[in-house]
């Protein structure tokens, strides 16, 4: 395997562990629930990933990076937003992050990915 290969692939995992590290210190703070549905939550994760990679922060992958940085700022995970989308709707806009009323309602189906085991 070319080692430019493994460098994105070392890039790639290194930037999942420091999603699911941030995700989960959020969570624990105990505001917000990780939605109960696994499939949500790693879409999210690899979005969250893959822009960490491409630019060097997590940005929300529900919104756009424009490579504006004063711009941008307000769409680093978990967003400003998230507090209102919330409150409005029970879950952010990517999905990621519900209140504990949402979760209630929409129990989980299959294994939550963070609860994987190492």
């Amino acid at each position: 395997m070319p080692a430019e290969q493994t460098d994105e692939e070392g890039q790639s995992r290194n930037a999942r562990e420091r999603v699911e590290v941030m995700i989960r210190r959020y969570v624990e703070r105990g505001r917000y629930l990780l939605n109960p549905d696994p499939v949500t939550v790693e879409h999210v994760m690899a979005g969250l990933a893959r822009n960490l990679v491409t630019h060097g922060r997590w940005y929300c992958p529900c919104r756009e990076v424009l490579g504006e940085p004063e711009k941008d700022r307000k769409n680093i995970c978990p967003c400003p937003q998230h507090h209102a989308d919330i409150a409005r709707d029970g879950a952010c806009e990517c999905g990621i992050f519900v209140s504990e009323e949402y979760a209630k309602a929409h129990p989980a189906v299959t294994e939550d990915p963070m609860d994987k085991e190492a």
